[in-house]
């Protein structure tokens, strides 16, 4: 009966989607672009699994997974009742084995395994040699893998998971004392993504205090004009000293171009550097709950030839937003005349968990937005795809620091 149920479920959210458009939702931080030389390779499918710790080495390359359940991301360690609150769910270790031969044409890329999230304490080994240790369960777990894949052979990513209670990480509190619950497992999605020598970086992987990646920031803006501010962290993993042209090229939705910049860059090997730029825009088409217009920003690393390195495409909402004193709130330049209603979101639905696909992570913001919200407030970082649908929608997102009830001064807590 459970089985038919979810079958049901997943139709009629198909249905749903398809029939009000397809959602975009980003991957691993950015949307591709083609003839880049940066690819994004799904890891979703196929991981043996199972619930609880296993005596003796789990995470080597030549251990027997083959009694293990074969499961995709994302993934709840079990399906719960409708209502899973009052610490119904599992807490504890769960173990996860990948097993993957590279393709050939990945040969000299630069590659990384990106978690959207593992809840809890995680271990992350790749071919039996521990890559990452992390501490939380709401960012991003981020591994190069450049140096330790095997080509024509088999591969082994295994993941120890572990959501038992433990201040060290966030939330900190035990889970019985908090009016949520943080399930486990690789709940969200795993990517390889691969991309030349020299190439824009993550935000969070890269050790960089507000930096790292590609910023985008907006000043003085108003209906007649706004300044879109850009910074983008570009490393140099080649075996030379590399001089790089950097574009940023902003696109209306049909594609015309707006506005494009370019500065040049020398970026030392073994290095990384920032190519910072503006643009004025005229008369823009600025984002509000009830405008969301993004426009499409394009970002372009080229060599001294001219050859294209990297690159890849953000969707963008510029916009202002400023509360005063007496006179309330201001959106681009302006009192705010509309309601601004708004509501709490937590990540876990019925039956599954956390481990909620992307069509549901947009189908909740949908829902949220067609009630008349504009404002929801996720208690922590929430997953890309619901920011996704915020910035689609119409949706301000307060995305808080996930400790906000606890604090432990300890270094590793983050």
């Amino acid at each position: 009966m459970k089985k038919n149920i979810l079958v049901l479920l997943f139709w009629v959210l198909t249905f749903n989607l398809s029939a009000s458009g397809s959602p975009e939702f980003s991957t691993a931080g950015f949307y591709e672009l083609p003839n880049t030389g940066r690819e994004v390779y799904s890891m979703n499918l196929a991981w043996r699994f199972i619930k609880g710790d296993v005596s003796g080495t789990p995470y080597a390359a030549d251990f027997d997974d083959s009694g293990w359940e074969v499961v995709s991301l994302p993934h709840g360690l079990e399906y719960l009742p409708v209502e899973a609150s009052g610490c119904a769910n599992y807490q504890g270790v769960a173990w996860y084995r990948k097993r993957f031969t590279p393709d050939d044409r990945l040969k000299g890329k630069q590659l990384f395994v990106h978690f959207e999230a593992i809840m809890g304490k995680s271990e992350v080994y790749v071919n039996g040699q521990l890559l990452k240790t992390h501490y939380g369960g709401y960012l991003p777990v981020i591994l190069d893998v450049t140096n330790l894949l095997k080509w024509d052979e088999e591969n082994v990513i295994a993941v120890k998971a572990d959501n038992s209670d433990d201040p060290s990480y966030p939330v900190g509190k035990p889970q019985n004392l908090l009016d949520f619950t943080y399930f486990g497992g690789i709940y969200r999605d795993c990517w390889l993504v691969a991309h030349n020598d020299v190439f824009i970086t993550n935000s969070n992987y890269e050790d960089e205090v507000a930096g790292g990646g590609l910023f985008v920031s907006y000043a003085d803006v108003s209906e007649k004009s706004a300044l879109v501010n850009l910074k983008a962290h570009i490393r140099n993993h080649s075996a030379s000293d590399k001089k790089v042209t950097v574009t940023f090229e902003l696109k209306k939705k049909s594609g015309e171009i707006v506005r494009r910049v370019s500065t040049g860059l020398a970026v030392k090997r073994g290095d990384a550097s920032y190519a910072v730029g503006s643009m004025k825009i005229n008369t823009p088409s600025l984002w509000s709950p009830d405008h969301p217009y993004l426009y499409d920003l394009e970002v372009m690393v080229r060599g001294a030839n001219g050859q294209v390195l990297d690159g890849y495409r953000q969707r963008v909402g510029i916009r202002s937003i400023e509360f005063k004193q007496t006179e309330g709130l201001w959106i681009n330049g302006k009192p705010y005349e509309g309601k601004l209603m708004g509501t709490n979101r937590h990540q876990d639905f019925a039956v599954l968990g956390n481990a909620l696909p992307n069509s549901m992570q947009w189908r909740d913001a949908k829902k949220l937005r067609d009630a008349g919200m504009k404002v929801i407030r996720t208690h922590y970082v929430i997953d890309p795809a619901f920011m996704d649908a915020c910035d689609e929608l119409g949706l301000f997102a307060l995305v808080e620091v996930p400790g906000w009830q606890f604090w432990n001064k300890e270094p590793v807590f983050s």
